[in-house]
Protein backbone atom coordinates (compact mmCIF):
# COMPACT_ATOMS: atom_id res chain seq x y z
CA UNK A 1 0.00 0.00 0.00
CA UNK A 2 2.81 2.37 0.93
CA UNK A 3 4.41 1.81 -2.33
CA UNK A 4 1.36 2.35 -4.35
CA UNK A 5 0.59 5.73 -2.52
CA UNK A 6 4.43 6.54 -3.43
CA UNK A 7 3.71 5.32 -7.19
CA UNK A 8 0.76 7.94 -6.83
CA UNK A 9 2.07 10.42 -5.16
CA UNK A 10 5.19 10.35 -7.89
CA UNK A 11 2.30 10.33 -10.90
CA UNK A 12 0.51 13.25 -9.62
CA UNK A 13 3.57 15.33 -8.86
CA UNK A 14 4.33 14.51 -12.88
CA UNK A 15 1.42 15.35 -14.01
CA UNK A 16 0.99 18.70 -11.87
CA UNK A 17 4.81 19.44 -13.14
CA UNK A 18 4.25 19.03 -16.87
CA UNK A 19 0.79 21.16 -16.31
CA UNK A 20 2.86 23.94 -14.94
CA UNK A 21 5.43 24.45 -17.35
CA UNK A 22 2.83 23.76 -20.41
CA UNK A 23 1.11 26.65 -18.59
CA UNK A 24 4.08 28.50 -18.62
CA UNK A 25 5.47 27.89 -21.69
CA UNK A 26 2.08 28.88 -22.91
CA UNK A 27 2.16 32.57 -21.24
CA UNK A 28 5.72 33.27 -22.05
CA UNK A 29 5.45 32.65 -25.80
CA UNK A 30 5.25 35.68 -28.20
CA UNK A 31 1.63 35.73 -29.64
CA UNK A 32 2.34 36.80 -33.43
CA UNK A 33 1.58 33.57 -34.23
CA UNK A 34 -1.60 33.38 -32.76
CA UNK A 35 -2.86 36.30 -33.93
CA UNK A 36 -1.83 35.38 -37.28
CA UNK A 37 -3.03 31.75 -37.30
CA UNK A 38 -5.77 31.25 -35.18
CA UNK A 39 -7.81 31.22 -37.78
CA UNK A 40 -6.85 28.64 -40.02
CA UNK A 41 -6.82 26.60 -37.42
CA UNK A 42 -10.42 27.31 -36.27
CA UNK A 43 -11.92 28.19 -39.27
CA UNK A 44 -15.61 26.30 -39.97
CA UNK A 45 -14.70 25.98 -43.59
CA UNK A 46 -12.19 24.45 -45.90
CA UNK A 47 -9.45 26.94 -47.65
CA UNK A 48 -9.46 26.25 -51.10
CA UNK A 49 -6.46 28.56 -52.11
CA UNK A 50 -3.34 27.90 -49.89
CA UNK A 51 -0.96 31.13 -50.32
CA UNK A 52 2.34 30.33 -49.48
CA UNK A 53 5.93 32.43 -49.40
CA UNK A 54 7.58 35.36 -48.44
CA UNK A 55 6.15 38.73 -47.53
CA UNK A 56 5.50 39.74 -50.45
CA UNK A 57 2.94 37.21 -50.67
CA UNK A 58 1.83 37.71 -46.87
CA UNK A 59 1.51 41.82 -48.00
CA UNK A 60 -0.05 41.58 -51.21
CA UNK A 61 -2.72 38.96 -51.36
CA UNK A 62 -5.48 39.73 -48.83
CA UNK A 63 -7.96 36.56 -48.99
CA UNK A 64 -10.35 38.52 -47.38
CA UNK A 65 -10.97 41.24 -50.69
CA UNK A 66 -10.73 37.78 -52.33
CA UNK A 67 -13.80 36.52 -51.05
CA UNK A 68 -15.51 40.04 -50.79
CA UNK A 69 -14.83 40.17 -55.04
CA UNK A 70 -15.08 36.35 -56.20
CA UNK A 71 -16.10 34.42 -53.12
CA UNK A 72 -13.33 32.33 -52.50
CA UNK A 73 -11.48 30.52 -49.71
CA UNK A 74 -8.29 31.30 -48.82
CA UNK A 75 -5.43 31.38 -46.50
CA UNK A 76 -2.19 33.27 -46.13
CA UNK A 77 0.24 31.21 -44.87
CA UNK A 78 2.91 33.80 -46.40
CA UNK A 79 5.56 35.38 -43.97
CA UNK A 80 8.41 38.03 -43.96
CA UNK A 81 11.38 36.26 -45.15
CA UNK A 82 10.00 33.11 -44.91
CA UNK A 83 12.23 31.05 -47.56
CA UNK A 84 11.30 28.24 -49.91
CA UNK A 85 13.09 26.22 -47.66
CA UNK A 86 10.89 27.30 -44.56
CA UNK A 87 7.90 26.78 -46.65
CA UNK A 88 9.30 23.09 -48.16
CA UNK A 89 8.63 22.54 -44.11
CA UNK A 90 5.76 23.74 -43.06
CA UNK A 91 3.21 22.51 -46.24
CA UNK A 92 2.86 18.91 -44.99
CA UNK A 93 1.64 19.88 -41.80
CA UNK A 94 -0.60 22.93 -43.05
CA UNK A 95 -2.40 20.05 -45.13
CA UNK A 96 -3.18 18.08 -42.38
CA UNK A 97 -5.69 20.87 -41.42
CA UNK A 98 -6.80 21.78 -45.27
CA UNK A 99 -7.56 20.28 -48.51
CA UNK A 100 -6.85 23.13 -50.95
CA UNK A 101 -7.77 22.96 -54.52
CA UNK A 102 -4.43 25.11 -55.80
CA UNK A 103 -2.07 26.51 -54.08
CA UNK A 104 -0.97 30.06 -55.05
CA UNK A 105 3.07 30.16 -54.70
CA UNK A 106 5.45 32.85 -54.51
CA UNK A 107 8.45 32.85 -56.39
CA UNK A 108 10.28 35.84 -55.05
CA UNK A 109 12.79 33.41 -52.19
CA UNK A 110 14.54 31.54 -54.80
CA UNK A 111 17.61 33.08 -54.91
CA UNK A 112 16.90 36.42 -52.74
CA UNK A 113 18.02 34.31 -49.47
CA UNK A 114 21.36 33.60 -50.47
CA UNK A 115 23.37 36.25 -49.67
CA UNK A 116 21.87 35.26 -45.69
CA UNK A 117 24.36 32.93 -43.84
CA UNK A 118 23.25 29.38 -45.29
CA UNK A 119 20.47 30.83 -47.81
CA UNK A 120 17.44 28.82 -46.32
CA UNK A 121 16.34 31.25 -43.71
CA UNK A 122 17.59 35.34 -42.78
CA UNK A 123 20.45 35.00 -39.92
CA UNK A 124 19.11 38.32 -38.62
CA UNK A 125 15.34 37.86 -38.67
CA UNK A 126 15.57 34.36 -36.21
CA UNK A 127 11.93 36.32 -34.52
CA UNK A 128 10.36 36.09 -37.82
CA UNK A 129 11.21 32.49 -38.55
CA UNK A 130 9.50 31.63 -35.05
CA UNK A 131 6.10 32.95 -36.78
CA UNK A 132 5.31 30.21 -38.72
CA UNK A 133 6.81 27.44 -36.74
CA UNK A 134 5.50 28.60 -33.24
CA UNK A 135 1.81 27.74 -35.15
CA UNK A 136 2.71 24.02 -35.65
CA UNK A 137 1.62 21.19 -33.17
CA UNK A 138 4.82 19.42 -32.96
CA UNK A 139 5.91 16.63 -35.36
CA UNK A 140 8.62 14.82 -36.84
CA UNK A 141 8.64 16.96 -39.69
CA UNK A 142 8.82 20.00 -37.61
CA UNK A 143 11.82 18.42 -36.07
CA UNK A 144 13.33 17.56 -39.58
CA UNK A 145 13.12 21.16 -40.49
CA UNK A 146 14.62 22.88 -37.58
CA UNK A 147 17.91 20.60 -38.03
CA UNK A 148 17.88 21.57 -41.65
CA UNK A 149 16.68 24.75 -42.58
CA UNK A 150 18.52 25.96 -39.26
CA UNK A 151 21.32 23.70 -39.60
CA UNK A 152 24.11 26.23 -38.44
CA UNK A 153 22.26 27.88 -35.81
CA UNK A 154 23.34 26.85 -32.13
CA UNK A 155 19.85 26.92 -30.71
CA UNK A 156 18.12 25.07 -33.80
CA UNK A 157 16.21 23.48 -30.75
CA UNK A 158 14.29 26.46 -29.76
CA UNK A 159 11.89 25.76 -33.13
CA UNK A 160 10.96 22.12 -31.90
CA UNK A 161 9.71 23.74 -28.19
CA UNK A 162 9.85 26.98 -27.96
CA UNK A 163 9.76 27.37 -24.58
CA UNK A 164 13.41 26.91 -24.76
CA UNK A 165 13.72 30.35 -26.28
CA UNK A 166 11.38 31.98 -24.64
CA UNK A 167 11.53 30.94 -21.10
CA UNK A 168 13.14 33.75 -20.11
CA UNK A 169 10.52 36.37 -20.74
CA UNK A 170 8.88 36.77 -17.45
CA UNK A 171 10.23 40.53 -16.99
CA UNK A 172 8.83 41.96 -20.59
CA UNK A 173 5.10 40.10 -20.36
CA UNK A 174 2.62 42.87 -21.20
CA UNK A 175 -0.99 43.10 -20.51
CA UNK A 176 -1.16 41.59 -24.80
CA UNK A 177 0.29 39.00 -23.64
CA UNK A 178 -2.52 37.95 -21.60
CA UNK A 179 -5.17 39.53 -23.52
CA UNK A 180 -4.63 40.17 -27.56
CA UNK A 181 -6.57 40.49 -30.67
CA UNK A 182 -6.74 37.89 -33.23
CA UNK A 183 -6.15 38.94 -36.82
CA UNK A 184 -9.01 39.94 -38.86
CA UNK A 185 -7.09 39.09 -41.84
CA UNK A 186 -6.52 35.74 -42.83
CA UNK A 187 -3.11 35.84 -42.35
CA UNK A 188 -2.76 38.65 -44.44
CA UNK A 189 -1.12 41.87 -43.48
CA UNK A 190 -1.50 45.06 -45.71
CA UNK A 191 0.64 47.79 -45.77
CA UNK A 192 -0.17 51.53 -45.30
CA UNK A 193 1.64 54.78 -46.66
CA UNK A 194 3.12 56.41 -49.63
CA UNK A 195 6.79 55.14 -51.58
CA UNK A 196 8.59 56.77 -54.25
CA UNK A 197 10.69 54.46 -56.25
CA UNK A 198 9.36 52.74 -59.81
CA UNK A 199 11.37 50.27 -61.65
CA UNK A 200 12.74 50.45 -65.03
CA UNK A 201 10.95 47.59 -66.39
CA UNK A 202 13.47 45.32 -68.59
CA UNK A 203 12.57 42.74 -71.67
CA UNK A 204 10.98 39.74 -70.53
CA UNK A 205 13.51 37.90 -72.93
CA UNK A 206 16.65 39.40 -70.64
CA UNK A 207 17.39 36.53 -68.31
CA UNK A 208 19.93 35.10 -65.91
CA UNK A 209 21.49 31.99 -64.19
CA UNK A 210 20.00 30.62 -61.32
CA UNK A 211 22.07 28.34 -58.86
CA UNK A 212 20.95 29.07 -55.47
CA UNK A 213 20.74 26.97 -52.07
CA UNK A 214 16.24 27.59 -52.24
CA UNK A 215 16.04 26.33 -55.41
CA UNK A 216 16.05 22.55 -54.76
CA UNK A 217 13.43 23.40 -52.11
CA UNK A 218 10.97 25.60 -54.13
CA UNK A 219 11.02 22.96 -57.19
CA UNK A 220 10.23 20.26 -54.21
CA UNK A 221 7.50 21.94 -53.28
CA UNK A 222 5.89 21.77 -56.99
CA UNK A 223 6.83 17.76 -57.17
CA UNK A 224 5.35 17.49 -53.94
CA UNK A 225 1.91 19.34 -55.03
CA UNK A 226 2.18 17.38 -58.11
CA UNK A 227 2.04 13.95 -56.28
CA UNK A 228 -1.27 15.11 -54.78
CA UNK A 229 -2.87 16.62 -57.61
CA UNK A 230 -3.02 19.63 -56.39
CA UNK A 231 -2.24 22.62 -58.93
CA UNK A 232 0.16 25.21 -58.37
CA UNK A 233 -0.17 28.64 -59.61
CA UNK A 234 3.69 30.04 -59.10
CA UNK A 235 3.61 34.09 -58.99
CA UNK A 236 5.90 36.43 -59.53
CA UNK A 237 4.40 39.28 -57.36
CA UNK A 238 5.48 42.69 -58.46
CA UNK A 239 7.34 45.55 -56.40
CA UNK A 240 9.56 47.68 -57.36
CA UNK A 241 12.34 45.06 -58.15
CA UNK A 242 15.83 46.16 -59.93
CA UNK A 243 17.26 44.37 -62.85
CA UNK A 244 19.03 41.49 -61.11
CA UNK A 245 15.43 40.40 -59.28
CA UNK A 246 13.47 41.45 -62.63
CA UNK A 247 16.01 38.89 -65.01
CA UNK A 248 14.97 35.95 -62.12
CA UNK A 249 11.92 36.33 -62.66
CA UNK A 250 11.88 36.23 -66.58
CA UNK A 251 14.10 32.87 -65.50
CA UNK A 252 11.76 31.31 -63.43
CA UNK A 253 9.93 29.48 -66.66
CA UNK A 254 12.61 27.53 -67.20
CA UNK A 255 13.14 25.97 -64.33
CA UNK A 256 9.66 24.85 -64.42
CA UNK A 257 9.85 22.83 -67.64
CA UNK A 258 8.56 19.28 -67.24
CA UNK A 259 5.79 20.22 -64.43
CA UNK A 260 2.64 19.55 -65.61
CA UNK A 261 0.77 21.07 -62.40
CA UNK A 262 2.42 24.35 -62.19
CA UNK A 263 1.73 27.78 -63.64
CA UNK A 264 3.70 30.77 -63.74
CA UNK A 265 2.77 34.46 -64.42
CA UNK A 266 4.96 36.99 -63.70
CA UNK A 267 2.80 39.70 -62.76
CA UNK A 268 5.85 42.48 -63.42
CA UNK A 269 4.87 42.58 -66.70
CA UNK A 270 0.81 42.27 -67.06
CA UNK A 271 0.45 46.22 -66.28
CA UNK A 272 -1.79 45.32 -62.99
CA UNK A 273 0.15 48.22 -60.38
CA UNK A 274 0.79 51.89 -60.82
CA UNK A 275 3.98 52.36 -59.08
CA UNK A 276 3.56 56.08 -58.71
CA UNK A 277 0.30 55.43 -55.79
CA UNK A 278 1.07 51.30 -55.22
CA UNK A 279 4.56 51.28 -53.54
CA UNK A 280 4.90 51.07 -49.63
CA UNK A 281 7.14 53.47 -47.98
CA UNK A 282 10.05 51.30 -47.75
CA UNK A 283 9.92 50.97 -51.90
CA UNK A 284 10.15 47.25 -51.86
CA UNK A 285 6.49 46.44 -51.43
CA UNK A 286 3.09 47.42 -52.58
CA UNK A 287 1.09 49.68 -50.18
CA UNK A 288 -2.90 48.56 -49.51
CA UNK A 289 -3.82 50.09 -53.00
CA UNK A 290 -1.23 47.89 -54.76
CA UNK A 291 -2.22 44.67 -52.71
CA UNK A 292 -5.71 45.02 -53.81
CA UNK A 293 -4.63 45.09 -57.50
CA UNK A 294 -3.18 42.01 -57.21
CA UNK A 295 -5.73 40.43 -55.48
CA UNK A 296 -8.40 41.37 -58.05
CA UNK A 297 -6.29 40.38 -60.47
CA UNK A 298 -6.41 37.15 -58.55
CA UNK A 299 -9.66 36.37 -57.83
CA UNK A 300 -10.74 36.88 -61.47
CA UNK A 301 -7.96 34.45 -62.61
CA UNK A 302 -8.44 31.60 -59.70
CA UNK A 303 -12.42 32.29 -61.26
CA UNK A 304 -11.37 31.46 -64.65
CA UNK A 305 -8.49 28.54 -64.70
CA UNK A 306 -9.98 26.61 -61.55
CA UNK A 307 -12.88 25.23 -60.20
CA UNK A 308 -13.23 26.48 -56.78
CA UNK A 309 -16.47 26.68 -54.67
CA UNK A 310 -18.28 29.86 -53.91
CA UNK A 311 -18.55 30.87 -50.34
CA UNK A 312 -20.17 34.36 -51.19
CA UNK A 313 -23.40 33.59 -48.73
CA UNK A 314 -21.56 31.88 -45.88
CA UNK A 315 -22.45 33.05 -42.55
CA UNK A 316 -19.32 32.60 -41.19
CA UNK A 317 -17.14 34.25 -43.88
CA UNK A 318 -19.56 37.29 -43.99
CA UNK A 319 -19.11 37.61 -39.86
CA UNK A 320 -15.12 37.15 -40.41
CA UNK A 321 -16.12 40.25 -43.10
CA UNK A 322 -17.69 42.26 -40.56
CA UNK A 323 -14.82 42.28 -38.57
CA UNK A 324 -12.34 42.60 -41.34
CA UNK A 325 -14.25 46.06 -42.45
CA UNK A 326 -14.05 47.52 -39.02
CA UNK A 327 -10.55 46.76 -38.61
CA UNK A 328 -9.75 48.16 -42.35
CA UNK A 329 -11.81 51.42 -40.72
CA UNK A 330 -9.77 51.69 -37.98
CA UNK A 331 -6.56 51.80 -39.67
CA UNK A 332 -7.64 54.65 -42.03
CA UNK A 333 -8.72 56.94 -39.16
CA UNK A 334 -5.19 56.05 -37.28
CA UNK A 335 -3.84 57.93 -40.51
CA UNK A 336 -1.92 61.05 -40.40
CA UNK A 337 -1.66 62.47 -44.01
CA UNK A 338 -3.69 63.34 -46.78
CA UNK A 339 -1.91 60.15 -49.68
CA UNK A 340 -1.80 57.88 -46.60
CA UNK A 341 -5.67 58.61 -46.31
CA UNK A 342 -6.21 58.37 -50.99
CA UNK A 343 -4.25 55.27 -50.69
CA UNK A 344 -6.54 53.31 -48.41
CA UNK A 345 -9.74 54.94 -49.78
CA UNK A 346 -8.97 52.83 -53.13
CA UNK A 347 -10.94 50.58 -51.15
CA UNK A 348 -14.40 49.76 -52.72
CA UNK A 349 -15.97 49.53 -49.00
CA UNK A 350 -15.29 53.18 -48.47
CA UNK A 351 -16.46 56.33 -50.38
CA UNK A 352 -15.27 59.98 -50.46
CA UNK A 353 -15.98 63.62 -51.77
CA UNK A 354 -12.85 65.36 -51.27
CA UNK A 355 -12.95 69.35 -51.54
CA UNK A 356 -9.45 71.33 -51.97
CA UNK A 357 -9.46 75.09 -50.39
CA UNK A 358 -5.48 75.49 -51.75
CA UNK A 359 -5.07 75.75 -55.56
CA UNK A 360 -1.91 75.03 -55.02
CA UNK A 361 -2.67 71.32 -54.81
CA UNK A 362 -4.20 71.39 -58.06
CA UNK A 363 -0.54 71.76 -59.29
CA UNK A 364 1.06 68.55 -57.88
CA UNK A 365 0.47 65.60 -60.61
CA UNK A 366 0.99 62.85 -58.10
CA UNK A 367 -1.56 64.21 -55.72
CA UNK A 368 -3.93 64.57 -58.40
CA UNK A 369 -3.37 60.84 -59.29
CA UNK A 370 -3.68 59.89 -56.24
CA UNK A 371 -7.12 61.25 -56.31
CA UNK A 372 -7.68 59.29 -59.60
CA UNK A 373 -6.60 56.24 -58.21
CA UNK A 374 -9.09 56.85 -55.25
CA UNK A 375 -11.91 57.36 -57.91
CA UNK A 376 -12.36 60.78 -56.23
CA UNK A 377 -12.95 64.10 -57.78
CA UNK A 378 -11.98 66.84 -55.43
CA UNK A 379 -13.88 69.83 -55.95
CA UNK A 380 -12.22 73.19 -55.42
CA UNK A 381 -13.62 75.52 -52.71
CA UNK A 382 -12.44 78.91 -50.99
CA UNK A 383 -11.10 77.93 -47.33
CA UNK A 384 -12.72 78.67 -44.19
CA UNK A 385 -12.58 81.57 -42.68
CA UNK A 386 -9.72 81.17 -39.62
CA UNK A 387 -8.32 77.94 -40.41
CA UNK A 388 -5.23 76.80 -41.94
CA UNK A 389 -7.32 74.42 -43.81
CA UNK A 390 -5.93 73.22 -47.83
CA UNK A 391 -8.10 70.39 -48.05
CA UNK A 392 -10.98 68.36 -46.79
CA UNK A 393 -12.63 64.64 -47.30
CA UNK A 394 -15.72 63.37 -46.04
CA UNK A 395 -15.42 59.49 -45.64
CA UNK A 396 -18.57 56.84 -45.82
CA UNK A 397 -19.11 53.32 -45.67
CA UNK A 398 -20.35 52.36 -49.53
CA UNK A 399 -22.79 49.93 -48.16
CA UNK A 400 -24.47 51.79 -45.40
CA UNK A 401 -24.14 55.32 -46.31
CA UNK A 402 -22.59 55.44 -42.45
CA UNK A 403 -20.06 59.19 -42.01
CA UNK A 404 -16.93 57.70 -40.83
CA UNK A 405 -15.11 60.91 -40.84
CA UNK A 406 -15.09 64.13 -42.31
CA UNK A 407 -11.10 65.16 -41.80
CA UNK A 408 -9.19 68.17 -42.94
CA UNK A 409 -5.67 68.58 -44.04
CA UNK A 410 -3.10 71.26 -43.33
CA UNK A 411 0.00 71.99 -45.20
CA UNK A 412 2.97 74.39 -43.83
CA UNK A 413 3.98 75.32 -47.57
CA UNK A 414 1.84 74.42 -50.22
CA UNK A 415 3.78 77.16 -52.45
CA UNK A 416 6.38 74.50 -52.06
CA UNK A 417 4.56 71.65 -51.71
CA UNK A 418 5.92 68.09 -50.46
CA UNK A 419 2.48 66.38 -50.29
CA UNK A 420 3.34 63.91 -47.65
CA UNK A 421 3.31 67.14 -45.46
CA UNK A 422 -0.39 67.48 -46.07
CA UNK A 423 -1.38 66.45 -42.29
CA UNK A 424 -4.32 65.20 -41.05
CA UNK A 425 -5.58 68.20 -38.55
CA UNK A 426 -6.67 65.66 -35.67
CA UNK A 427 -8.37 69.16 -33.90
CA UNK A 428 -10.37 69.97 -36.47
CA UNK A 429 -11.87 66.28 -37.82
Amino acid sequence: MKKIKHVISFLVFTVLLAAAILWCADVVEYKDARKKYTAFYKSDTNFDVLLLGTSHMWNHVLPMELWRDSGLSSYNWGYANCTPAETWYLLPDILKFTSPRVIVLDAFGIKHYDRYGNGKYRTDRIEQQHVQFDSLPFSMNKVKAARDVFDDYPDNADFIWNFIMYHNRWSSLSEEDFAYSLSTEKGSNFRTGLGTVSPALIPEDQKTEISSVCLPYFLNIISYCEKRDIPVLCLYIPFAAGEQDQRIANTVPDLLEGFKNCTYVNLMHEGIVDFETDTSPDNTHLNYSGALKVTEWLGEYLSRNYTLDNYAGNASWKADYEKYLAFKEETLLGLGSLPEYLVQLRDSDLSAEAVIYDENLFSSARLMHLFDNAGITPAAAPPPEGTNCCAALTIRETGSGRLLEEASFSCADTQNLDIMKIKKDTAAS
